[in-house]
C-alpha cells in the first residue's frame, strides 16, 4: 500500500461499516482507542521499558526517506525520522521538531522555529542548515528521488535541477533553529508535503558515509534508533534516550516481518506480536462477531482507496470504452460484503468519503451493469471478446489474492482472460512504478484534501514512482488539477477538483473498488496506542502494563 499524508482537519463523515451494523457507541470506541485508564497505583517510573513486538506484512523496500512511497517503509521510518510537522489523533497538522512557524500575508514564505537541543542518533546536534541539506537533497536530480515533485513550488527548485545554480534558493537556514522556505507562487497543500515520510531530516555526514546504503544504515532525530535489519525477518530499534520530546517509556521496538496473515494472527494470539492491522479473512467473522477479541479491537475510519490500475498506455487499455467496460463487469459491492465481509464501503469514485467541503453525491460513476459493458467491448471492436491474456498483477497476500481472482471471473464474463501474477513487495511496487504492468492492484492512503489523490496519483507530471502508475494523462484533468492547487480553500478549489474527479471516472485508468477503515487488534495492555486516519501513530508514547 502506498500512503500520503495531509494539512486540513479531518472531519470523518464516513461510518464504520461492520457486517452491515454501525460501530459501538463513542464512548466504547474511545476505550478500544485509548486502553483503559491506567490504575492509580501505576507510576510514571513503572510505564518504563519493555519491548513493542510490531508487525510488518513485508520487507521494507527502502528505510532511505528520499525514496520511501509506501506504508510499509514508513511504518518503521517513522519511528527513527522526524520531520518539521506531524498529525495529531484528529489529523491537525501540529509541530514536531518546528515548535511553532509563521507564514507571510502573500503565503510564500514560510518560517519555522526549531526546538533546541534536538540530536541525531550519532549524537551530533541538528540545525537548520540539516533542513537545507536534506530537502535540496529531495530535489538533487541526482539523488532520484521519486518524491522530488513534494517541492517543485519552492523558489530556486527548477534553477538548481537545470545547474542554473549551486543551491536553491528557497531553503534558507536563518539561524540554527530557523529554518525558513520561500515559494515561487502560492500552493495551498503546501504543509501536506511536510507531513510527508520524504521531508524527514537525515544527517549530511551520515549520507555521505554510506552513500546508497544508507538505506540499511538508517540515521535520524526520532524517537527510537535504528538497530538492526535481518531481511525478511525483522527490524530492531532501540529507544533513543536523548529524544528532544522525552525518553519514550518502550525500550525496544522489534518488527518482525510476517507476510502471511493468517500466520501473523497465530502469533498475535501467542502474544508473540502486540497489534494486527491486517486480519485474515478466515478469522473475521471470529474476531467480529464473537466476545473474544472485545477489548482488544479497534474500528476507526481511514482515508483511503483500494483500486485495480490500467496501464493506459499498453493495450487494450489505450481504448477508453475497454477500461470504461472492465469498470462497469466487476462487482464491487459484492467485494465489500463478501469478500471484505462488509468491512469496507463499496468505491463511487476516487475521493473517499471523510474530505471537508467537498461534495461526493455530485460524482457519477461507473456502476456494475453488464451489460453495459458487453456492449462497451463490443463498440470497442471485441464482440467475440479480447483475444490476448491480460495480466493483473498484485503482491503476495490471501485478501490481495481473493480479490483478484473475483476480478478474474468477473472479467471473464466479458470475455477477458486474465492471468493473475503475485511477487513480493519489493519487486511488486518496482513493476508498478516501471508501467511493466498492464493490470496492477494497489492501495493508497491519503489526506482530507483532493490533491492527495487527484494531483498525485493521476496528474501526468507524475508518471510512474511520481505516483501516476497508470500513466493516464489527459490536459484537461492537469489543467484543473494544476490550477486548483494554487487556490486558496473555498468552492472555486473544490469546484475544480469535483470537474477533474469526474473526468478520471469517465476516463477510467482505474477501477475504484473500495474506501478503507482501520480494522486492528491491540493487546489490551499496550497501553497509549493511538490510531488516526492515515493509520497507527507514532510509539512515543506507548507502554505495556505487562512486560515480557
Amino acid at each position: 500500500m502506498k500512503k500520503w499524508k495531509s494539512l486540513i482537519v479531518l472531519v470523518l463523515i464516513f461510518g464504520l461499516v461492520l457486517a452491515g451494523c454501525a460501530g459501538r457507541q463513542q464512548k466504547s470506541e474511545d476505550q478500544e482507542q485509548e486502553g483503559a485508564e491506567p490504575p492509580a497505583e501505576v507510576s510514571e517510573k513503572d510505564k518504563f521499558g519493555g519491548t513493542f513486538k510490531g508487525r510488518l506484512a513485508s520487507d521494507p523496500p527502502t528505510l532511505d526517506p528520499a525514496y520511501i512511497t509506501d506504508t510499509t517503509s514508513g511504518q518503521v521510518a517513522e519511528h527513527i525520522f522526524d520531520g518539521l510537522v506531524q498529525y495529531n489523533e484528529e489529523m491537525e497538522i501540529v509541530g514536531n521538531l518546528a515548535k511553532d512557524w509563521k507564514v507571510s500575508e502573500d503565503g510564500l514564505v514560510w518560517t519555522f522555529n526549531l526546538h533546541d537541543n534536538i540530536k541525531f542518533h550519532n549524537g551530533r546536534e541538528m540545525t537548520a542548515d540539516d533542513f537545507v541539506y536534506s530537502f535540496t537533497r529531495i530535489v538533487d536530480p541526482e539523488t532520484a528521488s521519486p518524491r522530488a515533485w513534494i517541492f517543485d513550488q519552492v523558489k530556486g527548485v527548477k534553477e538548481f535541477r537545470d545547474g542554473k545554480a549551486d543551491t536553491v534558493e528557497g531553503f534558507k537556514a536563518v539561524d540554527t533553529t530557523t529554518f525558513q522556505i520561500t515559494l515561487s507562487e502560492a500552493f495551498t497543500p503546501f504543509m501536506i508535503m511536510l507531513t510527508m515520510n520524504n521531508a524527514y531530516v537525515v544527517p549530511k555526514e551520515e549520507v555521505e558515509r554510506y552513500g546508497e546504503d544508507f538505506t540499511t544504515h538508517p540515521v535520524g532525530t526520532g524517537a527510537f534508533q535504528f538497530v538492526e535489519w535481518m531481511h525478511d525477518d525483522h527490524v530492531t530499534l532501540d529507544v533513543n534516550e536523548d529524544y528532544f520530546a522525552g525518553r519514550p517509556y518502550l525500550d525496544k521496538v522489534n518488527f518482525r516481518i510476517i507476510p502471511d496473515d493468517s500466520a501473523a494472527f497465530s502469533e498475535y494470539e501467542q502474544g508473540n506480536i502486540h497489534d494486527l492491522a491486517a486480519i485474515p479473512e478466515g478469522q473475521l467473522e471470529r474476531v467480529l462477531n464473537t466476545d473474544e477479541f472485545k477489548d482488544e479491537l479497534i474500528r476507526k475510519g481511514r482515508l483511503g482507496l483500494y483500486y485495480v490500475g490500467m496501464n493506459t498506455q499498453k493495450e487494450p487499455f489505450t481504448d477508453k470504452k475497454v477500461r470504461q467496460a472492465i469498470n462497469h463487469a466487476i462487482n464491487k459491492q459484492m467485494i465489500a460484503d463478501v469478500l471484505k465481509h462488509g468491512t469496507v464501503t463499496a468505491a463511487k469514485g476516487i475521493l473517499p468519503p471523510g474530505i471537508p467541503d467537498y461534495n461526493q453525491e455530485e460524482i457519477t460513476g461507473l456502476e456494475y451493469d453488464l451489460d453495459k459493458a458487453k456492449a462497451l467491448m463490443s463498440d470497442a471492436g471485441y464482440s467475440d471478446g479480447y483475444p490476448n491474456e491480460i495480466e493483473l498483477a498484485y503482491n503476495t497476500d490471501k485478501g490481495h489474492q481473493m480479490i483478484a481472482e473475483a476480478v478474474q471471473a468477473d472479467l471473464k464474463k466479458i470475455g477477458i482472460n486474465v492471468k493473475l501474477v503475485n511477487m513480493d513487495w519489493g519487486v511488486y511496487i518496482t513493476k508498478v512504478d516501471n508501467g511493466d504492468t498492464q493490470m496492477y492492484r494497489m492501495g493508497w492512503i491519503g489526506d482530507p484534501d483532493p490533491d492527495s489523490f487527484l494531483y498525485v496519483l493521476l496528474n501526468s507530471a507524475n508518471f510512474g514512482p511520481g505516483g501516476n502508475a497508470s500513466f493516464f494523462s489527459n490536459a484537461e484533468f492537469d489543467r484543473l488539477t494544476n490550477e486548483a492547487r494554487t487556490l486558496p480553500n473555498g468552492p472555486e478549489r473544490m469546484e475544480k477538483y469535483q470537474k477533474a474527479e469526474q473526468i478520471a471516472l469517465d476516463e477510467a485508468p482505474w477501477v475504484p473498488l473500495y474506501y478503507y477503515n482501520n480494522l486492528i487488534l491491540r493487546k489490551p495492555y499496550v497501553k497509549g496506542y493511538r490510531v488516526n486516519a492515515s493509520g497507527v501513530m507514532s510509539y512515543t508514547n506507548v507502554w505495556l502494563s505487562e512486560k515480557d
